[in-house]
C-alpha cells in the first residue's frame, strides 16, 4: 500500500471545505477522476456508493467507493473497493482555525490489485504528489468561490 498524507490551510469554514469535498458529482473538479456517479444512496450517507471514473496511463478505469464516515465539518472518509485493480482507504479531517479558516489534512493508503501490485514501488512518489495536488486544488476551488 501507498501511503499518503497533505496539509493546507484553506480560508473557508470547515462546514464549507466538508459540503464542497463531500459532493461526490465536485469530485472531479479537484481530484484526479475525470467522471463521478452516485449509484446507491446520497454522498454524505455512510455506506452510499459511488463510481469515479480515473485515468492510468493510456487506460481508463473505474473504480468503486463507498462512504465509510461523514461527519458534517469534520470528517469524510472513503474506501475504495470493487472489480478495479485500484485499492484503499482515503480521508479528509477538518479541524476550524477560526471562523473562516480550516486545516485540512488529505491521508491514506491506495494499493494496486493482482499483477498491478508490481508497480506500487513505482507509482509511490506519483500518489503522494497526485495526493497533494489535490488538496490543493480543493483549497484553490474554494477560495476563488470567495472571489
Amino acid at each position: 500500500m501507498i501511503k499518503f498524507e497533505a496539509k493546507e490551510t484553506i480560508d473557508r469554514s470547515a462546514d464549507d471545505v466538508w459540503a464542497y469535498a463531500a459532493d461526490i458529482i465536485r469530485h472531479p473538479e479537484w481530484m484526479g477522476v475525470t467522471d463521478a456517479r452516485i449509484v446507491q444512496g446520497t454522498a454524505t450517507e455512510v455506506g452510499a456508493r459511488a463510481i469515479e471514473r480515473i485515468k492510468m496511463g493510456p487506460r481508463t478505469i473505474d473504480v468503486e467507493l463507498t462512504v465509510a464516515e461523514s461527519v458534517p465539518a469534520k470528517r469524510l472518509r472513503w474506501i475504495l473497493a470493487g472489480r478495479s485493480p485500484l485499492t484503499g482507504d482515503v480521508a479528509l479531517d477538518l479541524e476550524p482555525l477560526g471562523v473562516d479558516q480550516t486545516r485540512a489534512v488529505w491521508s491514506g493508503s491506495i494499493g494496486m490489485k493482482g499483477l498491478w501490485r508490481l508497480l506500487e514501488p513505482l507509482l509511490a512518489g506519483e500518489v503522494a504528489d497526485g495526493e497533494a495536488a489535490e488538496l490543493r486544488r480543493l483549497k484553490a476551488n474554494l477560495e476563488s468561490a470567495l472571489a
